[in-house]
């Protein structure tokens, strides 16, 4: 049987990328709240960068404008080729978020680097300012998500979708490698803070339902989600 091909592109690929796409973006436009998150800053946090088939960022500066001139700047790395730019405009509980994204073909797989200007359902980047960490890793000074708002991200994936068996086992990775330097009560302020308390309880809920998969130290994260997993059976009252 023939081995699917793998789409998402190994680390020496894509960092490349990033170091080219995040100094471009901070020295050519001084966007000065251009935040990395998703898979690259559990990444930052991890000993084994994961494979990855994009670049996320978050800013309220990025245009569209902006975006296709760095398009013209990642092709002058090699193996990249240069396919479209959009934007898209999607509406959210609380408002309305915009998309850029540049689709490429990185060593022949696609790949894309995209910028948000809102997360969770609609709310500003500027939520995750009392939580973020200026960071030294692949040659660059970059701004992500602290340890304990990067793990209440990755929990609070917006429904249906929930979190998927893929995207746990990742976090699973990562709360082995760093469950001993997450502050748990930090992370109860964040959530709390962010009032995601509901929507993480329901997607460690679905996790189990769909995947019989729990989140490392779901307890600690969500205290009592144990009694939502798996409700303790009601023994039956003895017939008189």
């Amino acid at each position: 049987m023939k081995r699917s091909k793998e789409l998402r592109a190994p680390p020496k690929e894509w960092i490349k990328i990033l170091q080219m796409a995040y100094f471009f973006l901070k020295t050519k436009y001084s966007i000065g709240d251009l935040v990395l998150f998703g898979s690259q800053a559990l990444s930052i946090y991890m000993k084994s960068p994961l494979r990855s088939k994009d670049i996320d960022f978050l800013s309220a500066q990025i245009s569209l404008n902006r975006f296709e001139s760095l398009s013209a700047e990642l092709l002058k790395l090699p193996n990249v080729q240069f396919k479209s730019t959009t934007v898209q405009t999607k509406m959210l509980k609380m408002n309305k978020m915009r998309t850029y994204a540049i689709e490429l073909r990185v060593a022949d797989k696609p790949f894309f680097v995209e910028s948000f200007d809102r997360i969770l359902d609609g709310r500003p980047p500027s939520i995750l300012a009392p939580y973020l960490d200026l960071k030294k890793k692949w040659k660059l000074e970059i701004w992500v998500p602290e340890r304990e708002a990067t793990l209440a991200l990755r929990l609070a994936f917006r429904p249906p979708e929930g979190i998927s068996r893929f995207n746990a086992i990742r976090l699973n990775n990562f709360m082995r490698e760093n469950r001993r330097s997450i502050k748990f009560r930090h992370l109860a302020s964040i959530i709390a803070d962010w009032k995601i308390e509901k929507w993480i309880e329901s997607n460690l809920v679905d996790l189990y339902q769909r995947n019989k998969l729990r989140i490392i130290d779901d307890d600690r994260i969500i205290p009592g989600i144990q009694d939502k997993i798996k409700p303790k059976k009601v023994a039956n009252s003895p017939l008189p």
